[in-house]
């Protein structure tokens, strides 16, 4: 397990296509590091075992040992979100990372996160059940969501009028580092947040408001 396995098994070669002698020297865990790296989204853990001729318990092995590697040395982690793996910046180089960008990211505003919180812990949920809720229509908030691709169209209620159910997204899961809706906080531990909720909901853990995850980049 991890980078202190040496020869390990290469691509299948042929006479015409002989296999680099270097390339036999790779270890599993360089081998996953570099897919990780060379994705610019989370790759699931099928693939990388496949690609690394792996099983999948031996690949997770070698992703446990990359994990704890990174999370002592550097700049970069690795972490397990709902679409797979991947490589990004320690949250604590978000400042710097900011810095080397030009272009301004979009963050999201206060309402657009009550909206996703509500969403988050509801879903399916209709923008009218929504606005009742906060008090106030909600049309801009869900839109900028849609946008985003945190939420989506999740089909029609059964009740007068037929609303548009919402839901979050597979990319909602990613964009918070998130595996799946179990990890979110209870409810309770929301309400003890008080008015600040809706943002410190997203700021816990691995998870991260949508305008700090632009700073964290895959490569």
């Amino acid at each position: 397990m991890g980078r202190p396995v040496p020869n390990i098994q290469s691509p299948t070669s042929s006479p015409q296509h002989p296999v680099p002698n270097t390339l036999k020297m790779l270890s599993k865990a360089d081998i996953i590091e570099s897919l990780l790296f060379a994705s610019d989204k989370p790759v699931p853990l099928k693939k990388l075992a496949d690609i690394a001729e792996l099983d999948e318990d031996g690949a997770r092995e070698e992703l446990e040992a990359l994990r704890e590697e990174k999370a002592r040395i550097g700049s970069l982690q690795v972490v397990e979100v709902a679409l797979g793996w991947q490589i990004v910046t320690k949250p604590a180089f978000a400042p710097f990372i900011r810095r080397l960008r030009d272009e301004k990211k979009q963050k999201l505003s206060r309402a657009a996160f009550e909206v996703l919180a509500i969403v988050a812990y509801r879903q399916p949920a209709t923008r009218g059940e929504i606005e009742g809720l906060r008090g106030v229509d909600c049309s801009g908030p869900v839109h900028q969501l849609l946008d985003k691709k945190l939420i989506h169209l999740a089909g029609r209620k059964d009740s007068p009028g037929r609303p548009w159910l919402l839901a979050t997204t597979s990319q909602f899961l990613d964009h918070f580092g998130l595996r799946s809706l179990d990890e979110l906080p209870s409810l309770a531990e929301f309400a003890a947040l008080g008015d600040s909720g809706p943002r410190q909901l997203f700021n816990r853990g691995a998870m991260k408001s949508a305008d700090e995850v632009t700073e964290n980049v895959s490569r």
